[in-house]
């Protein structure tokens, strides 16, 4: 039985910040998560050279601990995600990736995000409308508390309450984006306790079907 799942994120941390608690239970079930990161999320404090090198370190060790199996960086430059997918191919390598894994479901960005998130948005799902690929697809938001696009979409949502302590300590290993994480953070907790109330639990992650 088919059990991958694809995520696919701009930035190194959010798979963490958006789905970190979803990802280990759907792991802890046996499912394989492959997580494709668009960018490095250089556009840090430090120089690129250095800042790369940090970000693709702390990926792998927070990936391995929400469960992701494999993790594939495109090397887009962080900031210019859209005006690169054309010029490095990038709908090419998702095609493939997707009849690679042949997906039971794909996560990914919500179009009403920051702009990067916006253009893997599309890029994934112009693919699978490419590809005609009937694989259920389902995004979350980072930034955007609200999502009024998507009020009427169906919604899924996943109790994470024996997950997220985990999710948090994911979140911690990106010491390189301490003074984002402390921004994010209130929000992280917030929005779980809010979805768990309509899943009538302590913590849970919530997700717009848009495919």
């Amino acid at each position: 039985m088919r059990s991958n799942i694809l995520v696919f994120v701009a930035h190194p941390d959010d798979l963490e910040i958006g789905m970190g608690g979803t990802s280990l239970k759907y792991s802890q079930q046996g499912k394989k998560i492959i997580q494709v990161i668009f960018s490095y999320g250089e556009l840090s404090i430090l120089k690129k050279n250095i800042i790369v090198i940090i970000r693709k370190k702390e990926a792998k060790k927070a990936g391995k601990l929400i469960g992701c199996k494999k993790i594939i960086f495109f090397g887009l430059s962080d900031g210019k995600i859209s005006s690169e997918i054309k010029e490095k191919n990038v709908k090419e390598k998702v095609k493939k990736l997707i009849k690679q894994y042949k997906p039971i479901k794909i996560f990914t960005h919500s179009i009403d995000d920051l702009p990067d998130h916006k253009a893997v948005n599309r890029v994934v799902i112009e693919t699978l409308d490419e590809l005609k690929s009937k694989a259920e697809v389902y995004a979350f938001d980072i930034w955007n508390p609200t999502s009024l696009t998507k009020a009427n979409y169906p919604k899924l949502f996943v109790d994470v309450t024996n997950t997220f302590d985990t999710k948090i300590k994911a979140l911690k290993l990106f010491k390189s984006q301490k003074h984002v994480m402390l921004q994010l953070m209130p929000a992280v907790f917030l929005r779980a306790k809010l979805a768990g109330q309509y899943d009538n639990c302590k913590y849970a992650e919530k997700f717009y079907k848009i495919r």
